[in-house]
């Protein structure tokens, strides 16, 4: 059931021939419940009953969640001339997600535009039509979390009483009354510029934004009877720019050539945690810990042991850290084909203190590029994708490169380590049935974190508009094509891949995610 009322006033004031005021108010509240129930019977008599009575009833479930949130805007635009504009917001929202006292988050912003092609000293350039800079600075906030995210629930739990087993409840989650609003403060600087009667013509934008209390599940210690704990902790930084760029490169009378290019690159880096500062530790889809979050990296970067090589010789490792981590089976500690693990913190050993990032998801930079041709009735668009500097922690390689032979393998496990006259690519190990009573090849480090840069042919149509008679009536014949092909250095299917998508802070991992598809079309459009 959804239940949403709104109203808004929107309302104009003449101030003279330069200036125009314009003010919105709004209000909204909104609504949601939602209810499930399910029956579970057994035991039918045929497949002709079709009601719950005529079998036997062996469980049910009924859940019902329900949660509401209040909103009100005021906005305020002013121009001088369309020259000089001026816009101030408030916005304050009330979520019943939060906990009592800490359900209302107020978030002002305001933005300031000078369009400089307007100014007298700009008339000498006259292939400049636009020049545009603008500013923003406001907050915003975040209340996606579960329901009831700040209340301690209650789910069923049997327990003995008399040596007999019966129904029970327990608490499955902790409680927080102090739960609040995510926020995040963000600054803009932007231009907008067109030469030469919009030939060429974008934008180009710097931004920093820093969001503090994050929403985050953090994991807290065992001994409370729970696992993670839902909290506002941290601050964390995002900040880099975006550009964009069009240019009509042909404009003939039956040929003619269009170009856009975007690329942007952004910067996380994790601020503050908590009172304390210490670090987040995550698990991974594979049940380890791979992910930490710490201040001065990005949030959710890899976690485990710096990889230094692969070892030659018996000398090699005797001269090496003591490795404490090895196996201790028969043969037991490290042999040549062996990863060798990076001694971290210095102590001449390698122990648990020595995990370090080992990588991260965000990439340095992203970009696309797109071509528009048309000749008298025939079009092609043209659209490639890239993206450069994306690390992916690739956790299939626990089994596709861990040399036991429990699976199949990738084809560069050809490439591994096979005796000192064999070396291989100097990066996968040896074939060993039992790693893990040996060396220990397997334990989350930078080996499983590979390239995930890539650039992609992600869309080409050719069309063709077949010439009717009738003016008022079009056929257009098409043929696309999307994913057609892919260069990247990345073992996986996918270097899109995003394995835990409900969870910023283990962003990147690929355990078996299923590939993407390449999707052929012929078709039509006509219109009359």
């Amino acid at each position: 059931i959804n239940w949403l009322w709104e109203n808004t006033l929107d309302y104009n004031v003449n101030l003279g021939k330069d200036h125009t005021l314009a003010i919105l108010a709004g209000y909204t509240a909104q609504k949601q419940s939602n209810e499930l129930k399910v029956i579970q019977a057994n035991s039918f008599p045929d497949d002709q009953v079709q009601t719950i009575g005529g079998g036997i009833v062996i469980g049910g479930t009924n859940i019902q969640e329900q949660w509401s949130l209040v909103s009100s805007l005021a906005r305020v635009n002013y121009a001088f001339k369309e020259k000089y504009m001026v816009t101030g917001t408030m916005r304050s929202d009330r979520s019943s997600r939060f906990g009592a006292g800490h359900q209302t988050g107020t978030f002002p912003s305001i933005s300031l535009g000078w369009r400089i092609d307007d100014e007298p000293f700009m008339r000498k350039y006259d292939f400049i039509n636009e020049f545009k800079l603008r500013t923003s600075y406001g907050l915003t906030g975040n209340f996606e979390i579960p329901n009831y995210g700040s209340i301690g629930l209650l789910s069923g739990a049997n327990y003995v009483l008399s040596n007999t087993i019966v129904n029970g409840v327990g608490r499955s989650t902790l409680s927080n009354d102090m739960l609040s609003w995510e926020s995040k403060k963000q600054l803009d600087i932007g231009l907008d510029y067109g030469f030469f009667k919009d030939r060429i013509y974008g934008e180009f934008d710097y931004y920093r934004s820093v969001t503090s209390d994050l929403l985050l599940n953090v994991t807290i210690p065992s001994s409370s009877g729970f696992s993670t704990a839902l909290t506002n902790i941290g601050e964390v930084e995002n900040k880099g720019y975006e550009f964009t760029i069009s240019t009509k490169n042909l404009i003939g009378k039956n040929f003619q050539w269009s170009t856009d290019f975007n690329i942007s690159s952004n910067r996380n880096k994790v601020l503050k945690l908590g009172p304390s500062g210490d670090p987040i530790l995550s698990v991974g889809s594979a049940g380890d810990i791979r992910h930490i979050t710490r201040i001065g990296d990005p949030i959710g970067s890899y976690y485990g042991y710096q990889v230094v090589g692969i070892y030659q010789t018996m000398a090699q490792i005797a001269a090496a850290p003591v490795d404490l981590l090895v196996g201790t089976g028969v043969n037991g500690g490290a042999r040549p084909g062996d990863i060798q693990f990076k001694d971290v913190n210095g102590d001449g050993k390698i122990t648990t203190a020595d995990r370090t990032t080992v990588g991260k998801y965000m990439p340095d930079y992203t970009y696309g590029i797109t071509n528009r041709f048309k000749y008298k009735n025939l079009d092609l668009v043209i659209f490639f994708q890239g993206v450069q500097g994306r690390q992916i922690l690739n956790l299939t390689t626990r089994h596709l490169l861990n040399g036991e032979a429990n699976f199949n393998s990738y084809a560069e496990y050809n490439n591994r380590w096979i005796s000192v006259s064999q070396p291989g690519n100097g990066v996968i190990p040896r074939a060993d049935r039992n790693s893990s009573l040996h060396g220990n090849n397997m334990r989350p480090s930078s080996f499983q974190v590979e390239d995930g840069s890539y650039f992609r042919l992600r869309n080409a149509t050719l069309g063709y508009d077949v010439p009717l008679n009738k003016t008022s009536q079009k056929l257009r014949i098409y043929v696309s094509g999307n994913n057609l092909f892919t260069m990247t250095k990345y073992l996986g299917f996918n270097p899109e891949v995003q394995q835990q998508s409900t969870t910023s802070i283990t962003p990147g991992e690929d355990y078996g995610a299923y590939p993407i598809s390449s999707t052929y079309m012929i078709g039509f459009n006509f219109t009359f």
